[in-house]
């Protein structure tokens, strides 16, 4: 199938679902399993010799009337629950952690399913905001949901209270990772090998950490991270394949659970990774102008969590982005499965490559999410698109005919928003200032940019959906925008 992107030119519904029930299971397997959970006490100890961050044991009780519900891309599910515990180690670092006496620290625990063994692995996600801004209600965010006004550090912690991973997280963008080094003094060697490589999108140096008890103020200990700074967007964490895949669990031994595994055994769980890998052909690396859209394209986190972009890799290619001619002469893209859902293919218009650099950045975007639904469709195992796509998609398969008109309403339906923050977080490296300075766009806004400007350029393409013709109050307003973006956007790219 074939769909093309814009020719120039509610949330999600609601579906009942049984999450108290399935709840329940979770509930039930934690009370059975959670002394098994827990290493032996180790009274005062903060960590090793080795220099690994190990906290002491506190208990662990999940708030069982706050959860989130969500699944990871590759189709684990997850509940994350409120956890009553107040006891809090709090990192306090040159530019690695809150500062703000205000700021609302909290955590709560991830309940991962396992994909193949009847139990979950538990992980420990603690939220420190970098000022009181960035407080947010136990509703307004979860590992699956950081908002674009969030700014501050996650740190994931195993049950058995081993430091796994922090991100460090600016206006809803991922911009650092950290991971505590058990030598110091390698850590600094790392570091030094790649602070000098202009061309890594990575730059890696070494912070000291202090931990403070959050309650209490009292230090407690220092450790040495290695910090990573991603200057093309967010990372994901170590372990896994790689593809996106589930690295299957070798046998521990024990003889409770299929295979030889171990239920009651603990490993941490390993964080999804990018849906789609998509590979840049040729046509799209001998042009400077679309690279450099894609370059900015991958500041977002959201884009970071939909697609890895690994240059001509095969091995896990699921997307190939070229240019060339497209079936629709007056389409800006096409996006098609006709090889099947290793093989989608993205075709840019060769014809339609001088417009301004966000309408390009938009109808990458379109696309990137057509080919997420034809790869999310295929093999059932969840998108970072929808918690629960499956089921609200199939609202749209039973509503419209033809992939075109099921994709675009979807899109309507519950990917303006987020495709208008995407394109809001990019467009100061894509000539925003310019745009403002022109003399049409300040006649035009004199009161500055409308705060809903970025969802009316976010529009293009979904024109003959029903929610655009028939039930979008700001429709005028949004023709307004979409005017005033095709008469003034600038086709400028920061190369830096």
């Amino acid at each position: 199938m074939i769909l093309s992107a814009c020719i120039p030119e509610p949330e999600n519904p609601t579906i009942q679902l049984s999450e108290t029930s399935l709840l329940a299971q979770v509930r039930d397997w934690f009370e059975a399993n959670k002394t098994n959970l827990r290493l032996p006490d180790r009274g005062t100890n903060y960590r090793t010799e080795s220099q690994e961050l190990i906290l002491p044991f506190f208990e662990k009780e999940p708030d069982w009337e706050q959860f989130h519900h969500y699944y990871f891309p590759d189709g684990r599910e997850v509940f994350e629950v409120s956890l009553e515990n107040e006891n809090l180690y709090i990192p306090k670092a040159k530019d690695a952690g809150a500062s703000e006496e205000d700021a609302d620290y909290f955590q709560n625990i991830l309940f991962v399913k396992h994909p193949t063994l009847p139990k979950f692995d538990p992980l420990i996600i603690r939220y420190y905001p970098d000022e009181n801004t960035s407080n947010r209600d136990f509703e307004a965010i979860s590992y699956q949901m950081i908002d674009e006004k969030w700014s501050g550090w996650i740190d994931l912690f195993t049950y058995d209270e081993h430091y796994l991973m922090g991100y460090k997280v600016t206006e809803g963008e991922l911009t650092h990772t950290r991971e505590m080094q058990k030598n110091p003094e390698n850590a600094r060697k790392i570091a030094l090998s790649s602070e000098n490589k202009s061309d890594e999108a990575i730059h890696c140096y070494v912070v000291a950490t202090d931990w403070y008890d959050g309650r209490t103020e009292e230090y407690l200990d220092t450790t040495w991270a290695q910090t990573c700074e991603w200057q093309r967007g967010g990372s994901r964490s170590g372990g896994g394949r790689g593809d996106g895949g589930y690295e299957e669990e070798k046998p521990r031994g024990g003889a409770d659970s299929p295979g030889g595994g171990c239920m009651s055994c603990y490993d941490p769980p390993e964080v999804p990774a990018p849906t789609l890998r998509v590979e840049i052909d040729q046509t799209v690396k001998d042009n400077p102008y679309l690279m450099c859209i894609l370059k900015k394209l991958e500041l977002s986190k959201f884009v970071n969590d939909l697609a890895l972009f690994d240059g001509t890799a095969q091995n896990g290619r699921n997307v190939i982005l070229k240019v060339g001619e497209t079936e629709n002469p007056e389409a800006n893209a096409e996006t098609n499965d006709d090889l099947g859902p290793y093989h989608i293919q993205i075709i840019l218009n060769q014809n339609r490559l001088g417009r301004n650099s966000l309408e390009m950045a938009r109808t990458f975007l379109h696309e990137m999410i057509h080919a997420e639904l034809f790869r999310a469709i295929f093999h059932k195992n969840g998108t970072p698109l929808d918690r629960n796509f499956e089921a609200n998609f199939a609202e749209y398969m039973l509503l419209y005919k033809g992939d075109a008109a099921i994709h675009h309403n979807y899109m309507a339906e519950n990917m303006v928003n987020k495709m208008a923050s995407v394109l809001s977080q990019i467009h100061s490296h894509l000539g925003k200032q310019s745009f403002l300075n022109d003399p049409d766009v300040i006649a035009a806004f004199p009161k500055g940019l409308p705060s809903d400007f970025y969802h009316g350029i976010a529009w293009n393409g979904l024109k003959w959906t029903d929610k655009w013709r028939y039930n979008l109050p700001e429709r005028s307003s949004y023709e307004k925008y979409q005017k005033v973006g095709a008469d003034n956007l600038t086709d400028n790219c920061n190369s830096n």
